[in-house]
């Protein structure tokens, strides 16, 4: 029988209830599918009254005396779109028992102080196999079971709440049921209501024999006390993923086009970029008590759930290599840890513009040579190998193999018996890994027995997990420990590279800046080249692009660069090596050693063939070339070998920080050296006209993630080059027309602007 009252409440008497079985209130959150629930429920023996999570109070509901409570699914988030839930949930939990379905799930979980958060999956409609503990709603049922998704959120295994405990979940580490350790109040994630389901009516009948609010007053759901064990699993997690990836391994290597065969071509054409080797980057500059670090890129894991979903691959191998790790570990499995080989990619692309890059390593769970050359044809320097899920001729093959492609393994072990294996084969470093994958159970002192063995063959050792700080690394450097990957605390950490310091026992490096740098330009006789040498400038522009009143013929060109070659300065100390330098950086260090030597020469070119540079600069001996047109490509600069080539950026003078493409491509590091922000000039003139742009936008346009080292030009005179620089914080200073008199260079100029400049840039911080 149905009725529906005034106040919106539906009440549904079932012809098989029990006389004192009492009344189940659901709560209803607007979804569908709550009709489906109350079916199971009506069908199995409740009389059900149904409340709108909006149309009704907890006295209200308090009234009829509830023997059980339902949460229904529903759209959107528990906190903002479930209504009365959460109250009903703080009301009757430990009263009576409490069902949350999907949404309702979700509600409970944040009622007592967890997090919903994406799933990192959207399923609509699709089945999963749920691996449960065969308790509470579970008990006496198979697993796993099949189960219908209907969600884009799920709770957060990583800070569920101490009074919950997960119950089930699907391969990816997904949660899909917790429960109360004490209450009666147990959930689950998706539909067991939809007739994909299994064992959906054998689950309510449960929820329907509970009574009271406590787990102690129902021993028949065997939550406490001597509970029946848990179904066992078919496979541990270990062999679940070993059996994805073989399965995934099929499936990409059946696409056109990616075979083993095609990715070999690839490999032959050399379209892999260049490697380093692993081994020696590993332990590129340590020392006793000071391991080598590799930094860890991860989503998600079987054992935590979702960890950080929004990570994005290259920020953050960029903010690794900034903070001075020697190796980069990209997880790149993608159903229990959400990576790709796509992050790998993109991790092994940024961190080109290190000097000294640090390798990287595909952590995955590598079953083929399918991937392990996929992995170097997108840019890996090295592969995991885990001894526990290969046999022993599966090991050597693929070690074999990834040591032909030039790639020494990293070799995983967890045991003495798979220590024993690794060493035969002869692997070169070795890691231990304290959590057993079968189990996902950590035992910190796996590393300790086992690092006897690998220290007596001189094998490099690296401690796997379990890392948070300086304390952690410690107890290994004893032990023979080399090396040290860290995940989770690498990540939060907000100073990496101090965080490296403290790992390795130091105390950072300074950072030491580039000295900084002084051009004149627009010369046309060696008098005036003598000039801005004797003035102290470091770089001495000629133009040798047609057609401008200041460009200068070859022979002329000629015997300035003497001049300028002749003038050697003093000789300097040149600066420590800064290994931690990105491209810009590297340079304009390289370039600043270069020109306290001796001034260098810079040849100016506009929108002129790649060949007539070449042959003009070699003709020259030029020391720099200045592209400063608009049309030259990029990849001009790689075709100009041992010069610095200055990239021209031409900023409107009316503009502000917006940036625009070319601004975009003169910070694409890898091609030119130096960028050089000038005003644009109207009619289609480039430079030399004294207009100028406001130099308090110089920072944010010659920023993309860090600050650019740049030159600035356009309109500088000496009386405002320190200004200039104050507000612009450039790295050097370029001028033309600013020290002229009647269209010629001045002497008196030269020296004012140089020393003015100079100045400036010394105090400039």
């Amino acid at each position: 029988m149905t009725a529906t009252r005034d106040d919106g409440r539906i009440v549904i008497r079932s012809p098989h209830a029990d006389p004192e079985q009492g009344v189940t209130v659901m709560i209803d959150n607007y979804d569908s599918f709550t009709y489906n629930v109350v079916q199971y429920l009506v069908e199995t023996g409740a009389h059900v009254v149904i409340f709108r999570n909006d149309q009704v109070d907890v006295p209200t509901i308090e009234a009829l005396q509830p023997a059980r409570l339902v949460i229904s699914p529903g759209p959107g988030h528990p906190s903002r779109d479930a209504g009365i839930s959460q109250a009903c949930i703080a009301h009757f939990a430990g009263r009576i028992p409490i069902l949350g379905i999907c949404m309702g799930l979700q509600c409970i979980v944040v009622h007592f102080g967890g997090v919903v958060e994406s799933a990192g999956e959207i399923f609509h409609g699709k089945t999963s196999d749920i691996t449960h503990d065969g308790r509470g709603l579970y008990a006496g049922l198979s697993s796993p079971l099949v189960g219908t998704r209907y969600h884009s959120l799920a709770a957060k295994i990583a800070v569920m709440p101490s009074c919950l405990e997960p119950t089930s979940h699907v391969c990816s580490g997904v949660i899909m049921g917790v429960r109360h350790k004490t209450y009666t109040v147990e959930a689950v994630q998706y539909h067991p209501e939809s007739v994909m389901s299994e064992h959906g009516r054998e689950m309510i009948a449960h929820f329907l024999q509970w009574r009271g609010g406590t787990w102690e007053a129902n021993p028949s759901a065997r939550v406490v006390g001597d509970p029946a064990p848990a179904p066992a699993a078919t496979e541990s997690i270990l062999q679940r993923i070993y059996r994805q990836r073989r399965e995934d391994v099929a499936a990409a290597r059946a696409v056109p086009g990616r075979s083993l065969a095609d990715l070999e071509k690839s490999l032959a054409l050399h379209l892999d970029p260049p490697q380093v080797d692993f081994p020696s980057r590993l332990l590129l500059g340590t020392a006793p008590g000071a391991p080598g670090i590799m930094a860890e890129i991860k989503r998600a894991s079987p054992s935590k759930g979702n960890l950080a979903l929004e990570a994005h691959a290259a920020e953050q191998a960029l903010a690794y290599a900034r903070g001075g790790a020697h190796v980069i570990s990209v997880l790149t499995e993608p159903t229990w840890f959400k990576g790709t080989l796509e992050d790998l990619m993109l991790a092994r692309r940024v961190i080109e513009r290190c000097a000294t890059r640090p390798a990287i390593l595909r952590k995955d769970f590598i079953v083929d040579e399918y991937q392990v050359a996929e992995a170097r044809l997108a840019g890996a320097d090295t592969v995991l190998l885990i001894v526990a899920m290969l046999n022993d001729a599966t090991l050597r093959r693929l070690y074999d193999y990834s040591v032909r492609l030039g790639m020494e393994p990293l070799v995983e072990v967890n045991d003495a018996e798979e220590m024993k294996r690794a060493l035969a084969l002869p692997a070169k470093v070795i890691g231990v890994n304290n959590r057993n994958l079968h189990s996902f159970t950590v035992d910190m002192e796996t590393t300790t027995r086992l690092a006897h063995m690998a220290c007596e063959r001189g094998v490099i050792l690296v401690a796997l997990s379990g890392i948070t700080g300086r304390a952690d690394v410690e107890p290994y450097l004893a032990q023979g420990v080399k090396a040290v990957l860290v995940g989770e605390a690498f990540m939060r950490a907000r100073d990496k590279s101090a965080f490296v310091a403290e790992l390795q026992g130091r105390v950072p490096p300074p950072r030491t800046p580039p000295r900084r740098i002084v051009k004149v330009c627009g010369i046309r006789t060696p008098e005036a080249a003598r000039a801005a040498i004797d003035a102290g400038a470091d770089l001495i522009g000629l133009i040798l692009a047609p057609g401008t009143r200041r460009t200068v013929s070859i022979d002329a060109a000629r015997a300035i660069v003497a001049e300028v070659h002749a003038s050697g300065r003093a000789p300097c100390t040149p600066l420590p090596p800064v290994e931690l330098d990105e491209w810009f950086e590297w340079h304009a260090h390289r370039l600043a050693e270069r020109a306290a030597q001796r001034p260098l020469a810079v040849g100016v070119f506009r929108d002129q063939s790649l060949d007539e540079i070449v042959q003009t600069a070699r003709a020259l001996e030029l020391d720099v070339i200045q592209l400063h047109g608009r049309s030259e490509p990029a990849d001009y600069a790689r075709y100009l070998p041992g010069v610095f080539v200055v990239r021209v950026c031409h900023v409107d003078p009316r503009g502000g920080t917006a940036k625009t493409r070319a601004m975009h491509e003169a910070l694409r590091p890898g091609y030119h050296h130096v960028v050089l922000l000038d005003a644009a000039a109207g009619s289609g003139a480039s430079g030399g006209t004294g207009a100028a742009f406001p130099w308090v936008h110089a920072p944010a346009l010659a920023t993309s993630d860090v600050r650019v080292p740049f030159l600035l030009a356009g309109g500088l005179t000496p009386a405002n080059v320190a200004e200039a620089v104050q507000q612009s914080h450039a790295w050097g200073v370029d001028t033309s027309s600013g020290v002229e008199t009647d269209g010629e260079k001045d002497p008196a100029l030269i020296a004012a602007y140089v020393r003015h400049a100079r100045t400036a840039l010394n105090s400039d911080t």
